[in-house]
């Protein structure tokens, strides 16, 4: 089994060039993204029914939910099994039903009302106090509404941007996505938030993969040269040079792509020497 080198537990956390380098360069690789404004409520909904399944499917059952409920009102005042009946495109149809309904009733029961409209005009810092006032509603999902929906500047950790950013060297190794949460929030540019949030998850589908789904394909990888984890794999274990196509939609994540420009790796090494400075 080859030898990884692996970021040292005496860490120390990446400069903001070294973030942003790197977002212009996953950029190229994957495109730009352009979120748009919606409800905030809405926009949680979306959240809990995009967990497990793909973005289509997604789609799919939100729009089921919508035409067979029009209002947030009569979601709340249906039944569980209504509702997961109508967003069994989504998967996992009985519990999201639930938790969707559970949270409705939570902020009912806050405001007397089905409406956060009133976030677009408040800051981060309360739009966070708020909604972590819920069940079930933890930094990931807070981070995405406010990301993608409120066009706020926050910074969402799942498993694909903990793995990645671990790789890279800008965590702990033994961090947790609470930690890294609390780290990305100040250490991460506003301006790089949304896309270099987005394009790590890109990034660790197509190349930085998981050891259980293949593993990275280092050979592949534009930040290779700088990541505490790949920049000393040689041969073999580099896993091919050939780039893994991830697919870019015209719309994905709740944003509009605008696609990248593909540039082979020998193009980008010299900018790459910066991402990890």
């Amino acid at each position: 089994m080859p030898h990884h080198s692996a970021p040292s537990e005496d860490w120390k956390p990446p400069s903001a060039r070294a973030l942003r380098a790197a977002n212009d360069l996953l950029i190229t690789r994957y495109g730009e993204r352009v979120p748009h404004a919606r409800e905030p409520l809405d926009g949680l909904i979306l959240i809990i029914l995009s967990q497990a399944t793909s973005d289509v499917n997604c789609d799919r059952a939100f729009t089921s939910l919508k035409n067979a409920f029009p209002t947030w009102e009569q979601v709340l005042e249906a039944t569980d099994e209504a509702v997961a009946d109508s967003i069994r495109s989504g998967g996992l149809a009985n519990q999201k039903a639930a938790r969707i309904r559970r949270l409705l009733s939570e902020i009912h029961q806050e405001t007397g009302a089905l409406d956060l409209s009133w976030m677009h005009q408040s800051s981060v810092e309360e739009c966070e106090a708020y909604l972590q006032k819920f069940h079930g509603v933890g930094p990931k999902t807070i981070a995405c509404v406010l990301m993608f929906f409120l066009l706020k500047p926050a910074f969402a950790v799942d498993t694909h941007v903990l793995r990645v950013t671990k790789r890279l060297g800008w965590l702990r190794p033994k961090a947790s996505a609470e930690e890294a949460h609390r780290v990305f929030k100040s250490l991460v540019p506003d301006e790089c938030k949304l896309n270099l949030h987005v394009n790590l998850i890109a990034h660790g589908r197509a190349i930085c993969r998981a050891q259980g789904n293949g593993g990275p394909k280092c050979g592949a990888c534009l930040l290779r040269s700088r990541c505490a984890y790949g920049k000393n794999i040689k041969g073999e274990a580099l896993g091919g040079s050939q780039v893994l196509e991830e697919r870019v939609h015209g719309t994905d994540f709740f944003v509009t792509v605008q696609p990248g420009i593909q540039k082979p790796l020998d193009e980008v090494e010299a900018v790459s020497e910066v991402v990890n400075d």
